[in-house]
């Protein structure tokens, strides 16, 4: 597998500089910043990383998952900057990279790559949380078998509420596994 470069990886926008250029979804992307909170054991969890990580974030400012998840993972690495160094690429820019993290063979966003100080991959993740992953393939399933008629209602809505619902704790969890042991996963 190629990898990124380290200059590559610092040509990312901070999170933060993302934020602030986006224009779709806008009080989603900061709604969901500004009330994330990261819960105490997380909070511990990140403290006892092995190592300094970075996390190259690939997402569009469109994207509604993104804005849900990417908030999260954001404010994760905002509670150890001297351990977590995060930056985003967009993904229509950066396709190279994002043909590199494929999910199902396509280019689903946001994925998030975590590498170590010397920039090997030790594992990514994305687009969703593992739970919310497999509730959006079923109901991607029924709307193809004419079970489901709106897309927009009957597949992301029901997704949004979960996300909602959850409050990032999957997203957090997840990402600690990597960013603790290296690896997916799942």
């Amino acid at each position: 597998m190629q990898s990124v470069s380290k200059e590559r990886f610092e040509s990312g926008l901070t999170y933060d500089d993302f934020r602030a250029s986006g224009t779709k979804h806008a009080g989603l992307w900061n709604g969901v910043y500004d009330h994330q909170k990261i819960p105490e054991d997380a909070l511990i969890r990140l403290q006892n990383l092995p190592a300094r990580r970075r996390v190259l974030v690939l997402a569009e400012d469109w994207c509604g998952d993104a804005a849900s998840l990417v908030p999260v993972i954001a404010k994760l690495a905002a509670a150890a900057p001297e351990l977590v160094d995060l930056r985003v690429l967009k993904r229509d820019d950066n396709l190279d990279v994002m043909d590199q993290f494929l999910s199902h063979g396509g280019r689903s966003i946001p994925v998030a790559i975590v590498f170590d100080d010397e920039m090997r991959t030790l594992g990514w993740w994305g687009p969703r949380p593992s739970t919310a992953q497999a509730m959006f393939r079923e109901l991607l399933r029924q709307f193809k078998a004419g079970q489901l008629k709106d897309k927009s209602e009957d597949v992301f809505k029901p997704l949004l509420k979960w996300y909602r619902t959850d409050r990032g704790r999957q997203t957090i969890d997840e990402m600690l596994m990597i960013l603790e042991r290296g690896g997916e996963p799942r």
